[in-house]
């Protein structure tokens, strides 16, 4: 089973696993809050990140996901990966993040694959410009 771990600022962290747990009515016990903190220094996130990464295990495949490309956890993310093992998604939302919990026990090529599509078919757009009045 793919573990995975939202790594973002806490209010966000904290607040899409408070979703996704109120969604599905239960705790999901691969799903791992790693909160980087606004005062802490990327050195400091990354030697957490590698010892939360160490604590889960080496054996483990891991899917990080982040809030937003180029921003500090994203950045941080990426001295994490090992390519098929720990790997990384950025421009986490909510369909993404169900959709890699749904797919988590299906190893990590599909988890991936699924949530990048679950991210993309979770944006539709409703009217156009010409509706609002």
């Amino acid at each position: 089973m793919v573990n995975i771990i939202i790594m973002a600022h806490s209010e966000i962290a904290n607040s899409f696993a408070y979703c996704v747990e109120h969604i599905l009515s239960k705790r999901i016990s691969k799903l791992h809050i790693l909160v980087v903190k606004k005062t802490e220094s990327s050195e400091s996130v990354l030697a957490r990140a590698n010892e939360f990464i160490y604590k889960i295990g080496s054996d483990q495949e891991i899917l990080i996901l982040t809030d937003l490309y180029g921003a500090t956890p994203s950045n941080i993310a990426q001295k994490l990966l090992k390519p098929g093992s720990v790997e990384l998604i950025t421009g986490l939302n909510l369909p993404m993040l169900i959709r890699a919990i749904s797919y988590a026990n299906s190893g990590l090529r599909i988890c991936v694959d699924k949530a990048i599509s679950g991210a993309m078919s979770g944006i539709i757009h409703l009217g156009g410009i010409e509706d609002v009045k």
